[in-house]
């Protein structure tokens, strides 16, 4: 009879969980999408290397809701079984809460064990994938998507904007009766020359649009304050050198490099990487007691206090790491002290509810009474 009772919850468990990840995925990938469209529409973003960006964003997804979506999942077939009295015919076969928790093991200890190496390994790789493209996407687009008669628009330097315009684009990829305008916090330049082309300084990998036999204009629109200058050769950074190659971020370096490391912000890292696991057996085991309801209450006061608490979760866990960054707290303290904190809480929880002494029994394998 265990054995069918372990079956049927695992059964249900994974229907949801299947059911609660793809409805969050389509709800965080189509916001990402979204903005990937957008970024292409502005002319920052080469189409051809949207699809392959979202596919990358949904493996870092897939494995950051899975904790979220096992909790939900357990949280609503323990709500169905208690709304239509199924925990009640459960607890009369001598099926308790510490019993529940075989089959939500079952299911969660496979998922957790899959979900770190992933977590290790294939999200710092898609996160480093996914800023090589854009890098690359974005050093491509600085010129090569110029267009004969179309304005379009960049970035210059930090906080700056640039818009280029060419009359003609060659097949050589020279620039023909150019017209660029740069605005910065501070000024506003003007620049109009006869060709240009792109460069690229051999020493620094910086990248230059050079103009040829032009004006530049200096000044504030509405003043008379204006300078002229005529140049037979002006060079403008595109893009520099460190910003071609990428600067690599903390999140896709590689797990191996991050185990040997003394660096606070880096063993801030690698404990993030090894919370979603964890997080993932957490919130499993809370979410037994924590769905807990009376066949005649309705479930979703304890779905609103469930939602809340893994929010609280998981900004602590944020929390925690920035604090480990900073070196605010010890890397050995780290992330680990809000692991703690939740694993106390389901304690607190099977002991309030159901008492300690038949926690213990049932921890020790004994038949556990009608709950």
């Amino acid at each position: 009879m265990t054995s069918v009772i372990n079956r049927y919850l695992s059964r249900e468990i994974f229907q949801t969980l299947v059911g609660v990840i793809l409805v969050l995925l389509l709800i965080f990938l189509s916001n990402r999408l979204v903005r990937y469209l957008a970024d292409a529409a502005a002319g920052q973003l080469p189409p051809d290397v949207i699809f392959t960006l979202v596919a990358l964003k949904t493996v870092k997804y897939l494995i950051l809701l899975i904790p979220l979506a096992l909790y939900l999942a357990v949280l609503l077939v323990l709500g169905r079984l208690y709304r239509d009295s199924e925990m009640a015919a459960l607890a009369a076969c001598g099926v308790g809460t510490m019993r529940l928790y075989r089959p939500v093991l079952y299911l969660a200890l496979p998922l957790v064990l899959a979900q770190g190496w992933f977590s290790l390994n294939v999200v710092p790789w898609a996160d480093a994938q996914e800023a090589r493209i854009i890098g690359r996407a974005q050093e491509q687009m600085d010129i090569s998507a110029v267009s004969p008669g179309r304005f379009r628009e960049g970035r210059q330097g930090v906080d700056g904007r640039r818009v280029i315009y060419a009359q003609d684009v060659g097949a050589d990829g020279q620039l023909r009766k150019v017209f660029i305008q740069v605005r910065e916090a501070n000024q506003n330049v003007l620049l109009s020359a006869e060709r240009g082309h792109v460069e690229q300084d051999p020493r620094t990998g910086n990248r230059y649009l050079v103009l040829v036999d032009g004006y530049r204009y200096h000044g504030e629109p509405g003043s008379a304050q204006f300078r002229i200058l005529h140049f037979a050769r002006h060079g403008i950074l595109l893009r520099a050198g460190d910003d071609v190659q990428g600067h690599v971020k903390l999140n896709a370096v590689p797990t191996s490099e991050l185990w040997g490391s003394h660096a606070a912000a880096e063993q801030a890292e690698l404990q993030w990487r090894l919370s979603i696991p964890i997080a993932t057996l957490a919130l499993a085991l809370l979410a037994l007691p924590l769905g807990r309801v009376s066949p005649r209450k309705s479930n979703y006061g304890r779905l609103l206090i469930a939602v809340v608490v893994y929010v609280v979760y998981f900004n602590l866990l944020a929390l925690a790491q920035t604090w480990t960054e900073k070196g605010q707290i010890p890397p050995m303290l780290g992330l680990w002290w809000v692991h703690g904190l939740m694993l106390a809480l389901v304690a607190v929880l099977l002991v309030r509810q159901s008492g300690l002494a038949w926690v213990l029994r049932s921890l020790r394998g004994g038949v556990a009474r009608p709950s």
